[in-house]
C-alpha cells in the first residue's frame, strides 16, 4: 500500500495525516507494503536453519562439502554451529554405535523447539553395512524423531542441499497449520524393521523411550578412573644379557625353548615368560608396539587344525618393530586358558595401554598388572566380550538395538 493511498480525510471532513507515515511519504525512494506478521515469521524460520553437525564417518566429508562454494549452503541462510544450545537442526551423518546413542539423545535434548532432524547417509538410516552389528544402532528413528531422510552412501553435499529444501517445506506446512506425513510402503517398512520398534510405531513400548531417556541422561555420570600409575618392569637377568641373542629366531630357541618355527603363523611361547622375552626383545631394539591380537577358541578346534579336542582357549599374538635403517618386525604367540590372566606389557611400552584395554573390552582377554583395564570400545555396563567365537554378531543391547 503506497503512502498516497492512506485516508486523509476524516468523517467530519477534517484532513489529517499520521506523522510518521507524513515522514515516510516525504522520504525519497522510500515505498511501504504490508504483510502477514506470520508469514514474516516462517519465511524467517525456513530460511535461518541452523545446523548441529553429528557427523561420525564418511558421510561428515560430505556435509563439509556442503558449505563449500560449490554448493554453499549459507545462501538460504543455514549456517553450522557447535552448540545444540543454538541450533535447531540436527544432521546426524554417519553410523551411530550403541556407545555414541546416549550422546546423540543427550545433545537433542539440548536443543530448543522447534527442532527437526536429518538423518543423512544409509548408516544413519538403518545401519546400512553394519545394521545387524552388535556395536551399531539400526536406525536413528528408534530413539530421534527424523523429519527428512537423505539417503544415500555417502549422499553428495546436492543431496543434503535437497533435504534442505524437503525440510523448509515440512516448516512452512507445519507453520500453516498441515498435517506432514511421510509416505508409508509397508514392504519397504518390514523389510527394513529394526531389532527395536521405532519411534512412530504403535506397538512401541513407552517404557523404552523412557529408559532412552533415562540412560541418555546418566550418561556423562559414569565413576571417574584412578590415576593412571605405571611401575616400570623390572629387569630381568636375560635383559643385562641381551647381547648374547641378537636373532630373534636364534632367542627363541637357545633361551626359550621354542623348536616350532611355523611358515603362516607366530610362533607360541610359554605365557609365563611372555614378559620376559619383551623385554629382552626392547633391549634389542624392538622398541615400537606394533599391536597386540587377540582370538577366542572353542573347545575342539585349533588353528592348525591337527589336535582335535583342544580345551577352549584363547590366543594373542604380539608385534614389536624396531626403527631406523633397516626396520624388522617380530611376531610371536601365548596361549592362554579360559580366565588365565597374561601379563600386561604397559610397563615396557606406552602403546601398550589402550591396545591391551581393547583386546580385553572385545575379546575377554585380561592383562595382570594392566593400570587401568576397563571398556574402551563399548559401554562401561556392557557385560559380554563380542568377539568371541561364541557369541552371535548381532548381540541385542537394550535399549538401543
Amino acid at each position: 500500500m503506497a503512502v498516497s493511498d492512506y485516508p486523509k480525510t476524516l468523517d467530519d471532513g477534517s484532513m489529517f495525516e499520521h506523522p510518521l507515515y507524513q515522514v515516510l511519504h516525504h522520504t525519497p525512494g522510500l515505498s511501504i507494503a504490508t504483510a502477514k506478521l506470520d508469514e514474516l515469521l516462517t519465511w524467517g524460520v525456513s530460511h535461518a536453519l541452523w545446523m548441529f553437525p553429528m557427523a561420525t564417518s564418511c558421510c561428515g566429508i560430505e556435509f563439509m562439502a556442503a558449505a563449500g562454494a560449490r554448493v554453499d549452503v549459507d545462501r538460504m541462510g543455514t549456517i553450522v554451529r557447535a552448540s545444540p544450545r543454538h541450533a535447531d537442526v540436527m544432521v546426524v551423518a554417519g553410523t551411530i554405535t550403541v556407545k555414541m546413542a546416549p550422546r546423540v539423545r543427550k545433545l537433542w535434548d539440548q536443543m530448543p523447539e522447534p527442532k527437526w532432524c536429518i538423518a543423512m547417509g544409509s548408516c544413519a538410516i538403518s545401519g546400512d553395512f553394519y545394521r545387524n552389528l552388535y556395536s551399531v544402532v539400526p536406525g536413528i528413528d528408534t530413539f530421534l524423531p527424523v523429519d527428512v531422510y537423505v539417503p544415500g552412501c555417502p549422499p553428495n553435499p546436492e543431496s543434503l542441499m535437497h533435504g534442505l529444501m524437503r525440510l523448509q517445506e515440512k516448516v512452512k506446512a507445519t507453520r500453516e497449520g498441515k498435517t506432514v506425513t511421510r509416505e508409508q510402503n509397508p514392504g519397504l517398512l518390514q523389510a527394513t524393521n529394526p531389532s527395536i520398534p521405532r519411534l512412530d510405531d504403535k506397538g512401541r513400548n513407552p517404557a523404552l523411550s523412557a529408559q532412552q531417556e533415562s540412560s541418555a541422561a546418566d550418561v556423562t555420570m559414569q565413576d571417574q578412573s584412578e590415576p593412571l600409575v605405571i611401575e616400570p618392569a623390572a629387569p630381568t637377568q636375560a635383559a643385562a644379557s641381551s647381547a648374547a641373542a641378537s636373532d630373534f629366531e636364534t632367542l627363541l630357541k637357545t633361551e626359550f625353548g621354542v623348536t616350532e618355527l611355523p611358515k603362516n603363523g607366530p610362533p607360541l611361547v610359554p605365557a609365563a615368560r611372555h614378559l620376559e622375552l619383551a623385554t629382552r626383545l626392547k633391549a634389542m631394539g624392538y622398541t615400537i608396539y606394533g599391536a597386540v591380537v587377540a582370538s577366542h577358541w572353542l573347545s575342539g578346534v585349533s588353528r592348525t587344525g591337527k589336535t582335535p579336542g583342544e580345551p577352549e582357549h584363547y590366543e594373542v599374538a604380539t608385534v614389536l618393530r624396531s626403527v631406523g635403517k633397516g626396520s624388522k618386525t617380530v611376531t610371536w604367540a601365548v596361549k592362554l586358558g579360559v580366565g588365565e590372566p597374561l601379563q600386561s606389557l604397559a610397563g615396557l611400552f606406552a602403546g601398550a595401554d589402550w591396545q591391551e584395554r581393547e583386546q580385553y573390552d572385545l575379546v575377554g582377554v585380561r592383562f595382570a598388572g594392566h593400570p587401568d583395564l576397563r571398556r574402551l570400545m563399548m559401554p562401561e555396563n556392557y557385560t559380554v566380550h563380542p568377539l568371541r567365537r561364541d557369541l552371535p554378531a548381532d548381540l541385542p543391547y537394550a535399549p538401543w538395538r
